[in-house]
C-alpha cells in the first residue's frame, strides 16, 4: 500500500488549498477497523471516480455556513436499508448522520435528510416516482434536494428502457436550478453481480463522483472479513457491510472535496450514453391532473392501499389505478399523444389478482400477468413503443375471465 503518511499530507494540502478544513479530523469512520492499512487500501478502492468537484465544494460551503440543504439518496432495496439490524444502521441513515458531522453547521440539524429507497424496482420506476418521493418531500425554500446518491446497479438487469431513464434520471437532476452533486454508487450482491460497466460510463460522461464496492469491499471478502459477516444474504449487506458502504461513500466525498478545485461546472452538453428520452416523460398516477386529457378511469378508479411501503418513505408514489373484485368490465381509457408508454404495475403472487391488458388504438399490445416469485413490487414494463409520437387511444382492461380480480397500476408514464 501507499504510504499512509504521504496519504494524509496530500490530502492536507489539497484541503487546504480548497480554502477548507480537513474534514477527516472531525469524523470517525463506523468501522473498528478504519484505521487498519487494508481498511484505508479499501475507502481508496473505492473512489471510482472523483469527479468535477464544483459543485460539492459549493454545497460544502453552504452548508457549513448554515444554510438549509437537503441531501437524498433514491435506489433499490440496498438503499431501503434491507439486511441492516435496524434502519439507522443502513448505510443511506448512516451515510447521513456521517455528512451532517462532517459538513454540517453546529450539531447538523441545518442538513436535512430523504431516504426514497424502494425494494425490487430498477431506475424507470426509481425516475416515475422522484418528484413525489424525492422533491415533494424537501422543504428548503427552494424545493429541491441539493445532493442525489443514485443506486440502482443491482437492480436494473434487463430493465426496459436499455438505461436510457437512469441517463435521464441523472441528466436531469444536474439540470436543476439549484445546480445539485449527483453521486452514482454501485452496490454489489454477494455473487459479485453489479451493473457498474453498463452504467458507470453516463458517470464518466458527465464527469461526476462515483463509489464502487466491487472494487473496494468485494476484493476482502473471505480476507479480513468473511461473506457472512458482510451479506445477510445473496443480496443484501449487514449492519457491518451497510457501514462500510457508508464509509466508502464518505471517503469518496471528502476526497473529492480534498483535490483541486474545478474551475468550471459540469459539462452539461456533451453527447449522451445512452440516451435522454425520458426526461420529458409525463407521469400519471391515480391523483394527478388529467385535466387535458380525455381520461376516464372506468372500472381502475379505487385505490389499493397495500401498495407498496417502506420505512424510510411510507407509501410510495401516492394514489394509483385500482381495479376492485366488484369492478367489473369497464375499461380505463385516455386519448393522449406519445410515442412511448411505460407501465408500472403491482406483480402480486396472489390469486385475487389477475391479469390486465393493454390495447392501443384497439388493438391488444401485452397482457400483464403476475409471476411465481412475485411479491407485490412494481414491475416497469412496455405499453407502447413507437419511434414517432402520434395520437393514440389507449384501454386497460381485465382479460378475459379475470373481471372479478384485483389488479393495480401504480403508474402510466408517457414519452413525447
Amino acid at each position: 500500500m501507499k504510504n499512509p503518511w504521504k496519504r494524509v499530507l496530500a490530502l492536507t494540502m489539497a484541503v487546504l488549498c480548497a480554502g477548507l478544513p480537513l474534514a477527516g479530523a472531525e469524523f470517525s469512520y463506523y468501522s473498528p477497523d478504519a484505521d487498519a492499512d487494508w481498511y484505508q487500501a479499501m475507502l481508496e478502492d473505492s473512489h471510482l471516480n472523483l469527479g468535477n468537484n464544483y459543485r460539492l465544494l459549493k454545497l460544502i460551503e453552504r452548508a457549513r455556513s448554515g444554510e438549509r440543504i437537503t441531501v437524498a439518496t433514491i435506489g433499490g432495496s440496498i438503499t431501503e436499508g434491507a439486511g441492516a439490524s435496524q434502519y439507522s444502521e443502513c448505510w443511506a441513515s448512516r451515510f447521513a448522520d456521517g455528512f451532517r458531522k462532517l459538513y454540517g453547521a453546529g450539531d447538523g440539524s441545518n442538513v436535512a435528510f430523504i431516504n426514497a429507497g424502494v425494494g425490487g424496482t430498477p431506475s424507470p420506476f426509481g425516475w416515475m416516482r422522484y418528484e413525489r418521493d424525492v422533491v415533494a418531500r424537501v422543504d428548503d425554500d427552494d424545493g429541491l434536494p441539493d445532493l442525489v446518491i443514485i443506486e440502482f446497479a443491482v437492480n436494473d438487469y434487463g430493465e426496459v428502457t436499455d438505461h436510457q431513464a437512469y441517463e435521464s434520471m441523472v441528466k436531469s437532476i444536474l439540470e436543476q436550478p439549484n445546480e445539485p452533486v449527483v453521486i452514482l454508487l454501485f452496490s454489489v450482491f454477494q455473487g459479485g453481480f453489479v451493473l457498474q460497466s453498463e452504467l458507470s460510463p453516463v458517470g464518466t460522461r458527465y464527469d461526476l463522483i462515483m463509489v464502487s464496492m466491487k472494487d473496494s469491499a468485494y476484493p476482502h471478502v473471505g480476507k479480513e472479513f468473511t461473506a457472512e459477516q458482510f451479506f445477510s444474504d445473496q443480496y443484501h449487506p449487514t449492519s457491518f457491510g451497510h457501514g462500510i458502504m457508508a464509509d466508502c461513500v464518505l471517503s469518496t466525498i471528502q476526497a473529492s472535496a480534498a483535490q483541486t478545485p474545478s474551475e468550471t461546472d459540469i459539462d452539461l452538453d456533451v453527447a449522451p450514453v445512452y440516451g435522454l428520452g425520458y426526461m420529458n416523460a409525463r407521469n400519471i398516477f391515480g391523483d394527478s391532473d388529467v385535466s387535458d386529457l380525455v381520461f376516464d378511469k372506468g372500472g381502475f378508479g379505487h385505490d389499493d392501499t397495500n401498495s407498496y411501503r417502506n420505512y424510510p418513505v411510507g407509501r410510495v408514489c401516492g394514489k394509483n389505478f385500482h381495479h376492485n373484485v366488484l369492478d367489473g368490465e369497464t375499461p380505463l381509457t385516455f386519448t393522449a399523444t406519445f410515442s412511448k408508454m411505460l407501465i408500472a404495475w403491482r406483480n402480486v403472487n396472489d390469486e385475487a389478482y389477475g391479469s390486465a391488458e393493454v390495447w392501443v388504438d384497439g388493438r391488444r399490445i401485452t397482457t400483464f400477468t403476475a409471476t411465481g416469485d412475485a411479491w407485490g413490487q412494481s414491475v416497469v414494463s412496455f405499453g407502447y413503443s413507437s419511434k414517432e409520437a402520434a395520437e393514440h387511444t389507449v384501454e386497460i382492461r381485465m382479460a378475459e375471465g379475470q373481471e372479478r380480480k384485483l389488479f393495480t397500476i401504480t403508474c402510466i408514464t408517457l414519452v413525447p
